[in-house]
């Protein structure tokens, strides 16, 4: 008898400190949430005279508290998702999925070592007061091959005008695979479809 009264006892205090430890985590939860509901609305009505902020939703979400605020003023009513962390310290409107990117670069480094592989150059300027036009169209298409892309881009600025000249290029951004030059921005299903690369 003596022995499941302990038993039984031994169990009452297991279930209590879960149910204590339980109740502490929710209200720890809750608080943080109400402080980072205030630094938030604090924050965007600051950013925002005029305009009344509101706390649509927060979930915990890897880690962190995913926020929807609501905007209303003058333009209209906006909502923005936001990630907050638990202190409330640190606020970022964009995360990205870490492995994902991680695919997505090595997809694209790939790629532009294939097509450095095959001897692919993109012709260009950066220099804007020379060719305005020039240096933004060079801009698009070295932005669509991202940060990879200096590895291929051969400079027509300046001191290397002459150079582009001699290699019959006349307009920028410009392709060159082999010996033919291909002028205009190119997509990337156009890189794969010329060169066999893949990405």
């Amino acid at each position: 008898m003596e022995r499941k009264k302990l038993i039984s006892l031994f169990l009452a205090v297991v279930v209590l400190e879960a149910l204590i430890f339980m109740t502490k985590d929710m209200f720890l939860s809750f608080r943080e949430k109400r402080i980072i509901e205030e630094k938030l609305k604090k924050l965007y009505e600051l950013a925002n005279p005029g305009t009344t902020i509101e706390v649509s939703s927060i979930k915990e979400e890897n880690g962190m508290y995913k926020v929807l605020i609501k905007s209303t003023g003058i333009s209209g009513t906006n909502y923005a998702e936001v990630y907050v962390s638990k202190d409330g310290e640190l606020l970022g409107t964009n995360m990205i999925r870490v492995e994902e990117s991680i695919q997505q670069m090595e997809r694209l480094k790939n790629f532009v070592d294939c097509l450095d592989e095959r001897g692919v150059r993109i012709y260009g300027i950066t220099n804007a007061t020379a060719s305005p036009t020039g240096a933004a169209a060079t801009s698009l298409q070295l932005q669509a091959l991202g940060i990879y892309s200096t590895k291929l881009f051969v400079s027509c600025d300046g001191p290397f005008v002459q150079r582009c000249i001699d290699l019959n290029i006349t307009q920028v951004p410009a392709i060159v695979i082999g010996d033919k030059v291909y002028i205009g921005v190119k997509t990337i299903p156009w890189l794969e479809q010329m060169t066999g690369c893949k990405f």
